[in-house]
Formats: structure tokens, C-alpha cells, sequence
């Protein structure tokens, strides 16, 4: 999901959004959000780019950069993901499923806030034009669902995630993809719920082999053993994943990313979320050590690779908006912190 522009770093127009000053509740806390720093950035439409793509020379300019000298992408791309964006969004980079009126970027301002026990988050985005007819009954995809918030946090131990962060759950072979497989071939692959009639996020570490180039790209069907995966997950390779659903006056989903995608409803985060005028207001609360299976342990002090995705328009499955890797700070500074965390 990375793309490098042949023409010289092109730079975002700086967020107007801001987040609403003053406190707020968050998990039964009140959070003075007017004392907490801001962070921006721009989430950008991604198109069919993989984990696979951005190490392939031939499709990314930055392949060699990544893979061999371990550039990460914000590094190269923080301040050009609005033309990204555009780019894919248009069909002329990495797109065969061009959505006629969708935004090319969302501008998405980012709190954070912590204690002794618990982290806080704060995101605001401007609500969407909502002209876009996704390729679905009726233009949604997900009618339950105005938009989906997002979050990816990485604990260290899964690689090229604090390079790529999202990315390296993202595979070729997915949901949309250029080399999802056929429903019918689905059946083949052990280990993983294939019964919605497609392949969701995996992580490499999951799999026995992935093929970066030669078609089909990725390594769906070739899951590890169920004893590996459990070694796997319980050693903290895995990403943390949450997300909040507006529909159904707000639902609230945690769980993490290894073998394929695992959410439940109220396992963990708490989310609230609603619009404010013409922008989402989302919050969110996490334990900062729950000890459930696929929740990263974090520390006062400590820096995490995290990542964010919104969809909007009622869209579903790779059909978002995502960001480049961030880093979140606990008490942590310095030129590579994007999101600093106060404590509160």
C-alpha cells in the first residue's frame, strides 16, 4: 500500500479540523481533551496495493528502500498521501475498481490521552460527501454502517509492521484483490474461517509460504499449524486490532490480527462515537494491560507503531481510507512521535 511519486514530495495542505476542546467522558473518566496535544494526518485511499506490492520493484519505486535498507513508509510518504490518494482513487495507479465520487483523503486529527491503567483516543474527521455508489445493491456496501473507525496497534514482535504497519497484514490475495481466490477454491485452506466467501487480513508470520511476485500473490492457503499459531499468539506476534461501527447506536469490537481477522463485539475497547455538525466525533478507551490473548501490553514510557483506517459512504472491505505508520508515545518524545499520550 505504499506508492513513491516520480516527481518531487508534494505536501498536504495542513488539517483544519480540530478536535472539540473542553473535557468529555471516556469509560466512566473525564478527560480534559482541551490539555491533551493534537496530532494530524491525512488517511488516504489505498486501491489495491498489498504487503506484496510495496516489496515488488516493478509496481512500487520504493520496493528496494523497504526491503533492503529498512526505510519505513511515513518516512517517505507522510506529506504526499493526499496525491497518493488521489492517484489510486482515479484508477490511474493500483485500481481496476474505480468508485465514481469517492474521496481521495480524509484529514483525521488524533488525541491521546493516558493513566495508570487505561489509554484514551479522540478522532475527528469531516463526515463524508456521501456521492459515491459503491458496487453494491442499492450503492452500500454495508448499509448498518455510515462509517467504520479503526485501529491497529503493533507490540514490536511482528516484522515490517513497524515499517509498513497495516500493510503487513494486507495480502494480495484478499477480499477485492488482484489474486483473491474463487469461492469455490476457498474450502482449501485449514485453519482459517473461509465460510464468508473470502480471505480477510493475515499476518506472513501465519503462513508457511508468501509469494511476493509470481501469481497468485500472497499465501492464503497455506496456513501453520494450529499449535504454531497458538506459539505465535501467545509470544505477541499478532496485531491489535479495534474498531468502532456507527449503526446500532455504536458498536464497539477488539481483537487482533494473526492467522486471519478476529473481532468481537464488547471483548475489550469501548468505543463512542457520533456527528458533530459535519464531522465524526470518535472516542475510545483500552485497558493498557487487559491480559486477553491479542491485546498488546503497553507501558508508561513506551513507543508503539500504530495505524488508522476509516470507511465511509457505507463501504466495506478494502474500500477505505487508511493511514501510514504512526508512532504513539506513552510519556514518550521526540522527532518520530507522532501521537503524544498525556497523562491524565
Amino acid at each position: 500500500m505504499i506508492y513513491r511519486s516520480a516527481l518531487k514530495t508534494l505536501s498536504v495542505a495542513a488539517c483544519a479540523l480540530t478536535l472539540g476542546a473542553g473535557s468529555a467522558m471516556a469509560a466512566g473518566k473525564t478527560i480534559d481533551w482541551a490539555k491533551v496535544p493534537e496530532a494530524k494526518t491525512v488517511l488516504f485511499y489505498p486501491g489495491q496495493t498489498s504487503f506484496e506490492w510495496i516489496q515488488t520493484g516493478t509496481d512500487h519505486g520504493g520496493a528496494r528502500s523497504f526491503t533492503k535498507k529498512g526505510d519505513n513508509c511515513a518516512g517517505c510518504h507522510s506529506e504526499e498521501t493526499a496525491d497518493m490518494g488521489k492517484k489510486m482513487v482515479t484508477g490511474q495507479k493500483a485500481e481496476t475498481m474505480v468508485i465514481a465520487g469517492k474521496r481521495a483523503s480524509i484529514p483525521l486529527s488524533i488525541k491521546a490521552a493516558y493513566d495508570s491503567d487505561t489509554l484514551y483516543m479522540r478522532f475527528a474527521f469531516p463526515a463524508g460527501p456521501h456521492n459515491a455508489v459503491p458496487f453494491a445493491d442499492g450503492g452500500k456496501m454495508d448499509p448498518d454502517n455510515e462509517i467504520k473507525l479503526a485501529m491497529m496497534i503493533d507490540g514490536g514482535a511482528v516484522d515490517k509492521a513497524k515499517q509498513s504497519g497495516c500493510w503487513s497484514s494486507c495480502h494480495h490475495d484478499a477480499r477485492d484483490m488482484p489474486s483473491a481466490p474463487k469461492k469455490d477454491a476457498l474450502g482449501a485452506a485449514k485453519g482459517i474461517d473461509t465460510s464468508h466467501g473470502y480471505v480477510t487480513k493475515y499476518l506472513p508470520e501465519s503462513r508457511t509460504a508468501i509469494s511476493l511476485k509470481d501469481d497468485p500473490r500472497g499465501g492464503w492457503d497455506k496456513v501453520k499449524p494450529q499449535a504454531e499459531l497458538d506459539a505465535l499468539l501467545k509470544n505477541g506476534t499478532f496485531l491489535d486490532l479495534s474498531r468502532f461501527k456507527s449503526g446500532k447506536g455504536g458498536v464497539s469490537e477488539d481483537g487482533y490480527i494473526l492467522a486471519e481477522r478476529v473481532l468481537k463485539e464488547n471483548a475489550g475497547a469501548t468505543y463512542t462515537g457520533k456527528k458533530e455538525g459535519d464531522q465524526w466525533v470518535v472516542t475510545m478507551a483500552r485497558k493498557l494491560k487487559s491480559g486477553q490473548p491479542g491485546d498488546v501490553a503497553m507501558e508508561d514510557g513506551k513507543t508503539y507503531t500504530v495505524g488508522f483506517a476509516v470507511h465511509d459512504d457505507y463501504v466495506a472491505g478494502r474500500f477505505h481510507h487508511v493511514s501510514v505508520d504512526m508512532r504513539l508515545g506513552l510519556g514518550a518524545s521526540g522527532p518520530d512521535v507522532e501521537i503524544k499520550a498525556a497523562k491524565q
